[in-house]
């Protein structure tokens, strides 16, 4: 029997993570995070579900207040991400360094072993030799988020429901009685509570500046407004008028513009990948053929992976479009996840 902190979302993947290792024999501890006063991952509503849960499955429950730690970890390299002109992922570093980082510590202070989600995903593998795998629902697994920030981030870390699909987690829900079986899944960022991004960064940036789109050759196509509202490869909304659709090449935020062209010029050969991490058995000493991921709604394409120190140079089979800067790459051999890193820009000439 191992102690077990759960990370209670308030939602039904957690609940029944939470369940199953009360079933196969584990103590079980409730935690919810509360990281931001008005977030829709942690809501009045939500902690009182996850109270609700704890309770129904008799199990201790604590709420920690995290907001400090999340502003720091993850909602102020957002912002500065998107002020740089990248693109980010707040899901990567809020799994890395608060539910994996600051919740694990303050669990251990409870006497817990280990700290389990409700996360998608599958491990195996011995603490050292920790494989990270997909999850068996193929429309839910969420590995893509999970690449820890060192190779042993996932020693600890359990993910209960990871073998199951949705249908069958509702099921175990609603068999058990959790009182949020029927509950809504969330979605979108969760410190943005109204959607809103842009008002969200103007309330910590200022006001976007108007600037210039230009073509590739640098003439004034257009006005943008604001850099950090737009994404490499977006089409949508630009407001310029071509006798072909134009799409975001280049994000200059330094000088606050924009740069477009063709559909094949936002497509590479390949990219550069900042602060890799290798899970088990470690980097790979030459080329290695590999699947990746550039966005967690994109699908993997073949690639081949050349690791260097703490960075990464990936050659796609054919080009793909729309490689941002900010975003992961996460790379895989069939379902087993590699490693992944911080997308740095795409390298080689685009197409056309």
């Amino acid at each position: 029997m191992t102690r077990v902190a759960v990370a209670l979302s308030g939602g039904v993947d957690s609940a029944v993570a939470a369940l199953r290792l009360l079933e196969d024999g584990h103590e079980v501890v409730g935690f919810t995070l509360k990281v931001w006063d008005r977030s829709r991952c942690c809501s009045i509503e939500d902690v009182e579900d996850a109270r609700r849960v704890a309770r129904h499955l008799d199990i201790p429950f604590y709420v920690l207040a995290a907001r400090d730690v999340f502003e720091r970890e993850v909602v102020a390299p957002f912002v500065a991400a998107y002020a740089s002109g990248w693109t980010p992922n707040p899901c990567v570093a809020c799994n890395r360094r608060v539910k994996f980082g600051w919740l694990l510590d303050r669990a251990r202070a409870l006497g817990c072993e280990a700290v389990a989600t409700g996360h998608y995903a599958r491990l195996d593998g011995r603490p050292g030799r920790r494989r990270l795998r997909k999850g068996r629902d193929p429309a839910k697994d969420q590995s893509y988020f999970l690449v820890p920030g060192r190779p042993d981030g996932l020693d600890a870390v359990w993910f209960p429901v990871g073998g199951w699909t949705k249908e069958e987690v509702r099921g175990a829900a609603g068999e058990a009685g959790l009182p949020v079986a029927a509950k809504a899944e969330s979605q979108d960022v969760c410190f943005v509570p109204d959607g809103d991004l842009e008002g969200f960064l103007a309330r910590r940036l200022g006001p976007a500046r108007p600037g210039e789109i230009v073509d590739r050759a640098g003439r004034v196509v257009g006005r943008h407004q604001g850099v950090r509202a737009y994404t490499v490869g977006q089409r949508r909304g630009l407001g310029v008028a071509a006798r072909e659709p134009v799409y975001v090449v280049a994000k200059e935020p330094a000088r606050n513009r924009l740069v477009v062209g063709p559909r094949s010029a936002a497509t590479a050969p390949g990219l550069e990948v900042s602060e890799a991490v290798w899970l088990y058995p470690g980097p790979p000493d030459g080329p290695v053929r590999a699947a990746v991921k550039i966005r967690s709604t994109g699908r993997e394409v073949p690639c081949t992976v050349v690791a260097q120190g703490n960075r990464a140079r990936v050659r796609f089979d054919a080009p793909q479009f729309g490689v941002a800067p900010g975003q992961m790459a996460v790379f895989y051999d069939g379902d087993v996840v590699l490693g992944g890193g911080w997308i740095a820009g795409p390298t080689g000439e685009p197409e056309g």
